[in-house]
């Protein structure tokens, strides 16, 4: 009896386990030593997989971090190439607008002594001229016209004048002209005949075709001006 109770304990809940089904507390510690091996197993990997999916998210939010801050680094530098474009533009815009109206000045600007030289060359016998002076877009012209007929000698220089390639038609006016006081001569000499004085307003004409104006400039002689408007024909600076 005693050897029985040595070798096998007595177990008072045997029966009852047996009626209800239920293991045998060996196998019930089996059964949940491996419930909590397969629960621990399972959560240290939904922990390695989190931690995996946090460690990608970290990596592509820094790979997304770096990008943007690469993309801002290029946006900054477009935007500094935009601003220093903006000012080459503008500063190159300037420079052709300067050069514009350097050309228009140098191809405005009239030879004094070609029409001087083309104007002398229409002067009508009985005429004088006395003075000339640029003013504005022309030039003021004074002299004397003798008799008989001065003031038909004066319209005849009107009307050459006129057929000028330098000169505007339509600007070209009578400004004063009058007859000198007589001066009597002494003893019974006669009195002397006096000139009239007269004054011309004379315009230049518009502009013309630098070509066309460089050939009328080469037949007056003013060679000068003539190689300057072939300079600026031959830089492309005259449309």
């Amino acid at each position: 009896m005693s050897s029985t109770t040595g070798s096998t304990p007595f177990d008072l809940l045997w029966e009852k386990r047996q009626e209800l089904g239920l293991p045998e507390p060996q196998e019930a510690a089996a059964q949940t030593r491996d419930t909590l091996l397969r629960g621990v197993v399972i959560g240290a990997v939904l922990v390695g997989v989190s931690l995996g999916v946090a460690a990608l998210l970290a990596l592509r939010s820094a790979m997304i971090a770096s990008e943007l801050e690469r993309l801002s680094t290029v946006e900054a530098e477009v935007e500094q190439f935009e601003t220093r474009l903006q000012a080459e533009r503008a500063r190159l815009d300037q420079l052709n607008g300067a050069n514009q109206e350097l050309v228009k000045g140098l191809v405005s600007s009239r030879s004094g002594s070609a029409l001087m030289r083309d104007i002398q060359r229409r002067v009508p016998q009985g005429v004088q001229l006395t003075e000339a002076t640029e003013a504005g877009g022309g030039i003021t012209i004074k002299g004397m016209a003798s008799d008989p007929q001065a003031f038909e000698r004066i319209n005849a220089l009107q009307l050459d004048l006129r057929r000028s390639p330098l000169v505007d038609p339509a600007a070209v006016r009578l400004v004063k002209g009058s007859r000198q006081a007589p001066a009597s001569g002494a003893g019974t000499q006669m009195a002397v005949t006096p000139a009239v004085d007269f004054e011309l307003q004379v315009g230049f004409r518009p502009a013309i075709p630098p070509a066309a104006e460089k050939v009328i400039l080469e037949e007056l002689g003013s060679d000068g001006l003539a190689r300057r408007l072939a300079l600026l024909q031959e830089e492309g600076l005259l449309q």
